[in-house]
């Protein structure tokens, strides 16, 4: 069944909250020195605030809902406008308005069914009407879920490395 896609709203906090842990569980599985599992205790309410706060109007949150279950998947995203300096930067995309996603994440039971794709060509759609003429995002390169996800389904490309090192004291 495809997933009704619309905006966040007061109430979707539960299924955002499910959402996240199940994120935080798959991912923290593969890269635990750098994910965790979110405190379950007050969050939905952590969302539920984050839902009530005032937004840009270049920042989209959505959700997707599956009747009767409710809310399976989040997607934040953002408008970025050119860069002043842009003709002094080296970054092309610098110069021109992009779209950027900054959180995608499906309930367990319900990934790679379809639902973080309708969510981000929502969000692409709605990028492409606010004058974005590229997208970007990042994931972690250790998942075998949203390299192939973000490559192959949606035709992104690796475009940068992030690299970590803990810095211990020793």
């Amino acid at each position: 069944m495809r997933p009704i896609i619309r905006d966040i709203r007061p109430g979707d906090g539960d299924g955002c909250a499910r959402a996240w842990v199940d994120a935080g569980r798959y991912y923290a599985a593969r890269v635990p020195e750098v994910i965790q599992v979110p405190d379950e205790d007050g969050l939905a309410e952590w969302f539920e605030a984050a839902i009530r706060a005032e937004r840009a109007a270049d920042e989209l949150w959505r959700v997707a809902e599956i009747p009767p279950y409710g809310v399976v998947g989040i997607i934040e995203a953002a408008i970025l406008r050119p860069a002043p300096d842009a003709h002094r930067q080296i970054q092309r995309d610098l110069s021109r308005t992009r779209l950027e996603v900054n959180l995608l994440v499906v309930a367990e039971d319900y990934q790679r069914g379809g639902v973080g794709t309708a969510l981000m060509e929502a969000a692409e759609e709605w990028g492409r009407a606010g004058g974005a003429v590229v997208a970007v995002t990042n994931t972690n390169l250790n998942s075998p879920l949203s390299i192939p996800f973000y490559e192959e389904r949606m035709g992104y490309r690796r475009q940068a490395v992030l690299l970590r090192k803990p810095l211990e004291r020793g």
